[in-house]
């Protein structure tokens, strides 16, 4: 087709404004659970796996998936975190902290953000689901003063998601890089089509057992190398049993300015059938697996995971590869969680041996990136991260996170589109966060990282000592 694809820009905004006043006096409900919520998903997954139910905990958003009235344990745990669908709160930094990882939804320093969740539901017509998530940044350090992210607007039936917004993602079984598809970045506008829950053959495809997708397509922005390029997404897991799962992701980047950008681009993208126009490269792709083994002794879940990811070859194989090993193991303690983990991450090309590879392009010269953030592993290109993390419930209304980490960012000390610049030193740190709910409507959060060295980042020196408050009220 000749027509041009049209992907939702800045007026997505109004859209959501419409429908959030449309649907305003309907039923709230939480419909999904993004990557903000990885210590529920914790108990979440630890629940499911005693109760023998197959969950993909590897695939944000999460679609909240139909519990059965006899699984009381997992209802309880949804009810009792979700009794709100909607939150007002203020964040304040001393320093930008970038050393995120999946639970941090913070991008700058000083911000406010109003959430509000609308479930319509009718045994007549399909479930709409809405979220209204507007962030304002006092001290946008990363040109961002207002931001959408998480809102969004979809269609479910029966067991399929339509829609469009600003999605939070995280693609991948590891919890501080992901290295296809992370919440790094900003969210960019797009349209997306999810299973809700696991779709199950019964016949000769039994053996896969339940097998969750998603696909996306989003526009970037216009300020980069190929202005307004698009970003197409596509990710499918099995589980033949509650132990495994395998994932299989992929991203390409094509179209933009002075680009093929038609609907049929958009299909030979998506299916991969060409990748190059009279001798020039028109496509960035990135491709690769994952796989998450879980098992359990002595009440105690545990798992190992791995993901690799490289360029997406010809022959559908990745190449130049990195990767991210980790574990983690969770139990229960007079019914307040534990959880402890170890993950290591390499985005050097074949694991050392080349650089300025993976999230960079000869023709989409700004790379594999959104307003010059990663969009996959936060440490960006040419870089190693090796962290411990730990997490404790003292009790219900208070927990405590603590990390030790190790890092050594864009190794090489070369390219000008690296985050972290060529400056850096290898360093070591902790990060200390606590969670305290104050009452059943207001949670107190604080974060205290450490350093031995000051890190660069975007052009700035960030201070060894970061200092952070965020207060939440929930209704």
């Amino acid at each position: 087709m000749g027509m041009k694809l049209i992907v939702i820009d800045k007026r997505l905004s109004l859209i959501f404004i419409f429908f959030f006043g449309l649907l305003s006096q309907n039923l709230f409900s939480k419909t999904l659970l993004e990557p903000k919520d990885e210590f529920f998903i914790k108990k979440l997954e630890y629940q499911s796996f005693k109760k023998n139910i197959l969950i993909d905990t590897t695939t944000f958003p999460i679609w909240t998936p139909p519990i059965e009235d006899s699984n009381e344990s997992l209802i309880q745990i949804i009810e009792n975190e979700f009794i709100f669908s909607n939150s007002l709160s203020g964040y304040f930094s001393s320093e930008l902290n970038p050393l995120r990882g999946i639970s941090d939804n913070f991008r700058d320093r000083r911000s406010i953000s109003f959430s509000k969740e609308i479930v319509f539901d009718d045994a007549y017509i399909p479930e709409f689901n809405a979220n209204i998530s507007l962030t304002k940044n006092f001290s946008p350090l990363l040109d961002k003063k207002i931001s959408l992210d998480g809102s969004y607007f979809s269609v479910v039936w029966p067991n399929y998601v339509l829609g469009i917004g600003y999605m939070e993602r995280w693609w991948g079984p590891a919890h501080d890089n992901s290295l296809v598809l992370s919440n790094y970045a900003y969210s960019q506008p797009g349209i997306f089509f999810d299973s809700k829950s696991g779709i199950r053959f019964d016949n000769f495809l039994s053996f896969l057992g339940d097998i969750n997708f998603s696909i996306f397509l989003n526009r970037l922005e216009n300020k980069r190398g190929i202005k307004n390029s698009n970003l197409i997404g596509t990710r499918v897991t099995f589980q033949p049993n509650k132990n495994l799962t395998f994932g299989l992701s992929r991203a390409t980047m094509f179209g933009g300015e002075n680009r093929p950008d038609s609907f049929e681009d958009f299909f030979n993208n998506l299916f991969r059938l060409t990748r190059s126009e009279n001798g020039q490269d028109i496509s960035n792709e990135i491709g690769g697996y994952d796989m998450k083994y879980n098992f359990s002794f002595n009440d105690i879940l545990a798992s190992f995971y791995f993901q690799l990811i490289g360029e997406d070859e010809i022959r559908f194989t990745p190449s130049k590869k990195i990767i991210t090993l980790g574990n983690e193991f969770i139990y229960f303690e007079n019914g307040l969680l534990r959880s402890f983990g170890l993950e290591y991450s390499n985005t050097i090309g074949e694991y050392g041996d080349l650089y300025n590879v993976i999230y960079e392009h000869s023709s989409y010269t700004s790379g594999y990136r959104y307003k010059n953030l990663p969009l996959g592993a936060f440490i960006d290109n040419d870089s190693i991260y090796l962290k411990f993390s730990s997490y404790f419930e003292l009790t219900e209304d208070f927990s405590m996170n603590l990390s030790l980490f190790k890092g050594d960012f864009n190794e090489d000390k070369v390219g000008d589109k690296n985050i972290w610049g060529t400056n850096n030193k290898k360093f070591e740190g902790l990060d200390l966060k606590t969670k305290y709910k104050i009452n059943k409507n207001l949670v107190l959060e604080n974060i205290i990282l450490v350093s031995t060295e000051e890190i660069n980042f975007s052009s700035l020196i960030l201070d060894k000592t970061t200092f952070s408050l965020k207060l939440t009220y929930n209704f």
